[in-house]
């Protein structure tokens, strides 16, 4: 059964979904499935630190709750998993020292997803894991200040046509009342 959330979130069954964004979008979500939660069985996975749960609403969820420290922790909790979601918050620093795990990670949850059940990816930022599981992955959603983003990549692309060593100068545009662009130098 596909999981309807808020914001036009769509997670189809037996396929792996990545949520990119702010922790809110997760909270949202698994506060609005809580009905869901009673009749399939949830399994979420985080490990030393999750930033989601502490903000669930106490009595809205029924599900079970593992942590994995290591990426083969993960890939254990991953192999026993016998629940119908699986809902994984992803840390960044689990794959920081040995990349070549990341794959056979991936595979697990594929094969998972093909098997046994649903699985959704969630995390606060884009590195090296989520852009490889978002190339397995049957539906992605990306939440981004697309400002800062735009932003970020004009200042990267002033910084390579100058050289390292140049002090970066960027403008600001910002609209007045009139609607005409007002820009300031900082």
């Amino acid at each position: 059964m596909d999981l309807e959330w808020p914001g036009n979130i769509c997670i189809p069954e037996r396929t792996i979904t990545a949520i990119i964004g702010p922790n809110g979008i997760l909270e949202e979500g698994l506060n609005s499935c809580s009905s869901m939660m009673r009749r399939y069985p949830f399994l979420y996975v985080c490990s030393n630190y999750s930033g989601v749960l502490p903000n669930l609403q106490r009595t809205a969820y029924e599900f079970s709750v593992r942590r994995g420290f290591t990426s083969d922790q993960m890939a254990t909790i991953i192999d026993e998993c016998d629940t119908t979601y699986l809902i994984i918050e992803h840390d960044t620093s689990l794959y920081a020292d040995d990349t070549t795990l990341i794959p056979g990670i991936i595979n697990r949850l594929k094969t998972f997803a093909r098997n046994d059940g649903t699985v959704v990816v969630y995390s606060r930022n884009l590195d090296r894991f989520m852009r490889s599981l978002l190339r397995s992955s049957g539906r992605a959603y990306v939440y981004a200040d697309w400002k800062n983003v735009m932003r970020n990549n004009q200042l990267k692309k002033q910084q390579r046509e100058r050289g390292h060593s140049q002090r970066i100068v960027y403008r600001q545009a910002r609209l007045d009342q009139s609607g005409v662009p007002e820009i300031k130098a900082p």
